[in-house]
């Protein structure tokens, strides 16, 4: 036996969105800088060194002596002559003095001053051991000024760019509801009958 069914067809509604996403942009620009690094002030003072030779002794050993020390050996040598013969005149006055003691001084004397006896005494050293060096070593005084470094800085403020965002709706597809009717009958008066 069939029984009359009802059949409901339902369609949902379906909402479509569109969504556009809001853009945040920056930019941030470097900051200007400006470094400048003037050069440290050095002032050098140099000292040069000192080197002495004294050749002196060296020359006054072979004899060659300067001015100033012939000078001074000479008048050394001539007071000490000078000494001497007075001495020795004062010794053949005493010997003339006793003439009467015998002998023959005058002889004698004259036989004594007839010569003249010298001696000659070379040098004793090397020369190169009489030169005498002395060296003083040069120094170099450094003085030095730091000079500090000159900086400049210009800040850059960053830059925003902001879009908004956007939703919009649309209805993509509209709510239905369909009603079927299966095996059921209208059963009328005088023997009447429709499907619906």
């Amino acid at each position: 036996m069939d029984f009359p069914q009802i059949r409901l067809n339902t369609q949902q509604a379906k909402t479509g969105l569109n969504i556009q996403n809001a853009k945040l942009t920056m930019n941030q620009q470097k900051a200007d800088v400006r470094i400048e690094q003037p050069q440290a002030d050095v002032s050098i003072k140099q000292h040069s060194p000192k080197l002495t030779i004294d050749q002196s002794n060296a020359w006054s050993n072979l004899g060659l002596k300067n001015v100033f020390e012939r000078t001074r050996d000479t008048a050394q040598h001539a007071n000490q002559k000078f000494l001497e013969n007075l001495a020795k005149m004062s010794q053949e006055g005493d010997e003339l003095m006793r003439i009467e003691n015998g002998g023959n001084p005058i002889a004698s004397q004259a036989k004594r001053n007839a010569g003249w006896d010298f001696t000659y005494k070379p040098g004793g050293m090397p020369v190169y051991d009489l030169v005498s060096l002395s060296y003083e070593p040069g120094r170099a005084d450094i003085n030095v000024k730091q000079n500090d470094p000159i900086i400049q800085t210009t800040p850059r403020k960053p830059q925003f760019q902001y879009q908004r965002g956007d939703v919009s709706t649309q209805v993509k597809q509209y709510s239905n509801v369909d009603v079927d009717f299966v095996g059921l009958k209208y059963v009328g008066t005088q023997g009447f009958e429709i499907s619906i």
